[in-house]
């Protein structure tokens, strides 16, 4: 794994070309987002968690892929980061089957934590957490095995997966960003684009749904860490819409439970859960597979990682 004097810790001012201080046409996109969701009125964007007041607080445009309401990158592993990274990279490594780590770069843009260590280079949770989430849905549905894939992403944030899976699965053709938050929406649109993966990933505003319902059905929905912030009218909405479409495999990240549930509000701090396993039924999602995000028992127990991977398949 390497000693702390092998790891190396930055964090990137964020500033790229175009998003820097000044005139930003970004806010006028946003503006015209936030106007276009509000005129929908649709339960597919009410809010629990994600309030316009935490968003305000936890997020800025410049650099939101620091540690914030996306991604905890220092929070989640606390003081011990820079043990804990290069750990998590091992771990990793050895069911790198495609040898992605030797692929797939952290540059740190947008703000990005990143951690250097002499055998893996620069990691980040963002770049280990969605080879982990690869390789899961490839042990479970052979996504390396397979063409045009197709993808839909339920609370796509910043497009993190999608843009790891664009450039590390070849026979992607499409995955749609799709989110209830409309600065969501822009900082996707803008990753996406500064990704240069457009051509297989795309961000779709609440009103251009009808570009998944007019192309060819999706193959999976996943939803990570994002059911489990928002409330469970906007949970049955989504999951209407899934079945509506046929979408046969739906993977869920709940926060650190192996049980889905949905936030029905904030309450001092902490989320008022309501289960959403009644409800995935009803909608024929059937569970079939439940695992730690990390299968060996000492790792796991070293990274204190408390997320499940619940793979779900629809059964009429």
């Amino acid at each position: 794994m390497g000693s702390p004097r092998e790891v190396e810790h930055t964090q990137s001012d964020g500033t790229v070309p175009g998003h820097g201080e000044g005139h930003n046409p970004a806010l006028n996109r946003l503006a015209e987002l936030q106007e276009r969701y509000r005129k929908l009125e649709s339960r597919l964007s009410r809010r629990s968690q994600w309030s316009e007041s935490f968003v305000g607080r936890e997020l800025r445009m410049n650099t939101f892929r620091e540690d914030n309401c996306y991604v905890w990158q220092t929070r989640y592993f606390g003081e011990d980061q820079v043990l804990k990274y290069p750990l998590y990279a091992a771990y990793i490594a050895k069911s790198d089957t495609q040898g992605l780590l030797g692929v797939l770069s952290e540059d740190g843009a947008f703000g990005c934590e990143r951690f250097y260590s002499d055998r893996f280079g620069w990691v980040s949770r963002d770049l280990l957490d969605s080879l982990n989430e690869i390789y899961f849905l490839d042990r479970h549905m052979d996504i390396f095995g397979r063409e045009d894939l197709v993808v839909v992403d339920i609370g796509a944030g910043y497009g993190r997966l999608a843009h790891r899976m664009a450039e590390a699965v070849p026979g992607l053709n499409k995955y749609y960003c799709l989110d209830g938050i409309p600065e969501s929406t822009l900082v996707c649109e803008t990753y996406l684009r500064f990704r240069e993966v457009e051509r297989k990933a795309v961000a779709l505003a609440l009103d251009e749904l009808h570009v998944v319902s007019d192309s060819r059905r999706p193959d999976l929905a996943v939803n990570i860490h994002s059911f489990s912030e928002m409330p469970y009218t906007a949970v049955d909405g989504w999951l209407s819409w899934l079945r509506d479409l046929g979408v046969p495999f739906l993977l869920i990240v709940p926060n650190d439970s192996d049980k889905p549930f949905s936030c029905e509000a904030i309450v001092d701090g902490i989320a008022v859960r309501r289960p959403l396993e009644p409800l995935l039924k009803s909608y024929g999602y059937r569970l079939t597979s439940c695992e730690p995000i990390i299968l060996d028992d000492k790792v796991r127990e070293l990274l204190a990682a408390t997320n499940y991977f619940m793979l779900f398949e629809l059964r009429e």
